[in-house]
């Protein structure tokens, strides 16, 4: 199949630019060799099942049941699955470019189906699935996960909580000082990016039900409303920066505190995993809970499908069926409730881990949204893109003298220049280029009116001198400190491939952190987020605790994959 146009893709993912995140960047699978069955023997159909990873350990373990059981078509052949995790919109969008072929597709949620299929129809005339005949696996609502103080706070669990509590606390100059907590700072939330993430589109998507005050039958005509326009933007003015995974939401909030996040939305079953775990749960700094908003609830149904595309022959169609067909089986449905998943089959009942103990109500949601049309999705895409805070970033690049060797300043530039091509016009971007000093190569300039001199300032880099790595990021966050803004997401993207030897201001991570670190209390406050480039575990764990107490994240990058981890690190803003 010929590549789908730019303008094809912009379409089918919300009128923006979809980034395949290539495997091995963070953990995350993505697209790769992998992505295509292998080639079977004579008497074996090989099933490839790409899925949300959201329910990836479940999969996986009844997958070997089915794997080990001897499942056998009509015609005598073996049926062996191959499980991928993948992306929801992405791996849809991947079927129909035609760079993997599945037989059995799941994303998170049924809100996706209308995307894709209006991709698939723009690009090959027809749909690719029948939404009719995708058969939900299991359940998961999607909350608002919160710290229980913080939701006694706002009247838990008395009360019902929802987006216009939120709403409530994002305006007000007095933050969590209306509900007497004045300690707890302003209301500091997080949620995935929609471009990327099933879960960032429901956020969205809930958002604007509840500006509307409706619970189905939204439409374009609804959110042009300037009221669905300010509610979005007073909500997005308190994300503090967006992802690609509820995983790292919910790992984030449970490791880093109430000085992390507030509350960030996720699917119940990260609640459950996080409390019905009893070494996590000794390590919280408060309980979890999830909320349901009382405005409704968007369920992740996780549907499979079966994709209508030419490579599917009757035999993969057998295959499929008879796999689906296991999952919902009763015993592969109740093991879901082990993972934290409430079965498709409602005369299953929810029994433990939904426990209050665990921070559910298993009688909730009380209310249910419906998935609206495509082009409602894209009128939602759209209000976000125009109301969600631009970013002041600045990036803190090394260009010590080791950067020379195995063609790491080559590729680290390269991997830049992608990750720029990723930001958006409206956001502000400065540069620092360190060895044992630090150079401001442009200073809070626009990208958009600036994309190509930015660029080019990147590809000219040279590599020479030593590293002062902790000097750099306190001069850094210092430069940043003087122009920022509740107006803007604000961040520092830090990249380094040796370990400090020049630095005389900040000796350690440890001790910089200590200046620099994030605290609940700060109205304002950057997020920090550091790649290890090329490095050994000793020069990688100063920059894990940079990008934990700086409210980030670390990666870990070799010359193979930098652009990659700059891509990835693009999905955050």
């Amino acid at each position: 199949m010929n590549k789908i146009s730019l303008g094809v893709r912009r379409l089918a993912l919300l009128l923006t630019l979809i980034v395949v995140i290539i495997s091995g960047c963070s953990g995350e699978t993505g697209p790769g060799s992998a992505s295509q069955p292998t080639q079977p023997p004579r008497d074996t159909v090989r099933v490839l099942f790409t899925y949300g990873s959201e329910k990836d350990t479940w999969v996986k373990a009844v997958t070997r049941t089915f794997n080990s059981s001897g499942q056998r078509l009509n015609s005598g052949k073996l049926v062996v699955v191959e499980p991928m995790p993948f992306g929801s919109v992405e791996s849809g969008m991947d079927i129909v470019e035609g760079r993997t072929q599945p037989a059995l597709w799941s994303p998170a949620s049924r809100l996706t189906l209308p995307v894709v299929n209006e991709a698939s129809l723009s690009a090959r005339g027809q749909p690719l699935v029948d939404e009719g005949e995708c058969l939900d696996l299991v359940i998961s609502p999607t909350v608002i996960m919160m710290w229980r103080p913080m939701a006694e706070a706002l009247g838990y669990p008395e009360q019902p909580i929802g987006w216009a509590d939120l709403l409530n606390l994002a305006i007000s100059p007095n933050g969590w000082a209306d509900y007497g907590k004045p300690q707890w700072g302003r209301l500091r939330f997080g949620h995935t990016h929609p471009d990327y993430s099933n879960s960032g589109l429901q956020s969205i998507v809930a958002i604007a039900y509840a500006a509307v005050g409706k619970q189905r039958s939204l439409t374009p005509e609804d959110i042009a409303k300037p009221e669905v326009a300010q509610f979005m933007r007073q909500i997005e003015n308190t994300v503090a920066h967006y992802g690609r995974s509820t995983g790292f939401f919910g790992n984030a909030m449970a490791q880093r505190g109430t000085a992390y996040l507030s509350a960030a939305v996720v699917y119940e079953n990260v609640v459950i995993e996080i409390n019905s775990d009893p070494r996590r749960r000794a390590n919280l700094e408060f309980p979890l809970v999830a909320i349901y908003p009382k405005e409704g609830t968007l369920l992740t149904d996780h549907p499979a499908c079966i994709p209508d595309m030419p490579y599917m022959t009757p035999e993969l169609r057998e295959a499929a069926q008879l796999y689906r067909k296991f999952l919902l089986q009763e015993a592969q449905q109740r093991r879901a409730l082990e993972f934290g998943f409430r079965p498709s089959d409602p005369s299953i009942p929810l029994t433990a881990p939904f426990t209050p103990e665990n921070g559910v109500d298993p009688r909730q949601p009380q209310t249910t949204l419906a998935v609206p049309s495509a082009a409602t999705i894209r009128a939602i895409r759209d209000i976000w893109e125009q109301q969600k805070r631009p970013v002041n970033l600045t990036m803190v690049f090394d260009v010590s003298g080791s950067m020379r060797e195995r063609n790491r300043m080559e590729n680290a530039r390269n991997g830049a220049v992608a990750f720029i091509n990723q930001l958006k016009d409206e956001d502000r971007l400065t540069l620092i280029a360190f060895n044992d000093k630090q150079t401001i190569v442009f200073d809070d300039l626009q990208v958009g009116p600036n994309r190509e001199r930015i660029k080019r300032d990147i590809l000219s880099l040279l590599p020479g001198g030593g590293t002062a790595l902790f000097d750099s990021i306190a001069f850094a966050i210092e430069r940043q400190q003087e122009k920022l803004s509740r107006d803007t997401i604000n961040a520092l993207v830090v990249m380094t491939d040796g370990e400090d030897t020049n630095s005389e201001r900040f000796r350690d991570a440890t001790t910089l952190m200590d200046r620099f670190g994030a605290s609940a209390e700060n109205a304002v406050d950057i997020s920090i987020f550091t790649i290890g480039y090329d490095l050994d575990e000793s020069g990688l764990r100063p920059l894990r605790i940079i990008a934990d107490r700086g409210r980030g994240a670390f990666y870990e990058g070799k010359v193979e994959n930098i652009r990659d981890i700059y891509t990835e690190i693009s999905t955050f803003f």
